[in-house]
């Protein structure tokens, strides 16, 4: 059974949310742009999946292309968004953390700009993650963990399966433009980066979970050897 499902809230893997699926529930990770919850409540009908079977939504990092629509899906699935605490402020203003929006190059200035902008609505976060955590996913029936990767903003997080899957969002990016697209192996930076070094630290750390298929908020999924040159060139 396949564990993880790719929803694409734009077309092509340019931004995508995910699904974990699990024995008991499944998981939700990310909620996409502003008003993106009928098209993903759509997806998981199009993919058999009944949104009473969803029991967690993860939000993976404060920047309102992942967590634009959670207060809107918190309420009609009526289910817990999870966050790190380093980013919940995102999820309390419905706004970007514009600090760590710094471009990996000049012309996404244009696009920071609308990010900026763009408002969701504020919800408040009901399971709050600390540090450096670990947090196991037994409780859906999900052979996993929830892991601390700060460098893309200081609150990253990514989920680490047992079965070789990982969703690593925008740790990294792979494709064109935005991402997605084509040339899915093609990788690159997403258009935004906190901090390259601790962004190399959580990949290496990443990839000793010893995960071999990667899944991205913007293109992907890629190889364990797509996200080793990436790292090797890249960072």
């Amino acid at each position: 059974m396949k564990s993880v499902i790719q929803l694409s809230i734009l077309p092509m893997g340019m931004i995508n949310s995910f699904v974990i699926k699990g024995t008991k529930k499944h998981i939700l990770v990310d909620s996409g742009i502003p008003r993106s919850e009928e098209e993903i409540l759509f997806q998981l009908k199009s993919h058999g999946i009944d949104k009473k079977d969803i029991g967690l939504i993860i939000i993976t990092h404060g920047h309102i292309d992942h967590f634009g629509s959670a207060a809107e899906l918190k309420l009609k699935l009526g289910v817990p968004l999870l966050i790190h605490a380093l980013d919940a402020v995102a999820l309390r203003t419905g706004k970007s953390m514009v600090e760590t929006l710094k471009p990996n190059k000049k012309f996404w200035n244009i696009l920071k700009r609308k990010l900026i902008r763009d408002v969701a609505t504020p919800c408040e976060p009901d399971i709050i993650l600390n540090g450096d955590c670990n947090y196991d996913l037994n409780e859906w029936g999900i052979d996993g963990k929830i892991i601390h990767t700060p460098g893309h903003t200081p609150g990253s997080l990514s989920v680490i399966l047992s079965d070789g899957n990982a969703i690593i969002v925008d740790l990294a990016s792979s494709g064109i433009l935005l991402g997605g697209i084509m040339f899915y192996s093609r990788m690159k930076h997403p258009p935004f980066h906190d901090d390259l070094t601790a962004l190399k630290k959580s990949i290496e750390k990443v990839l000793k979970e010893k995960a071999d298929k990667f899944y991205l908020g913007h293109g992907g999924p890629v190889s364990r050897k797509d996200l080793m040159h990436y790292l090797a060139r890249f960072l």
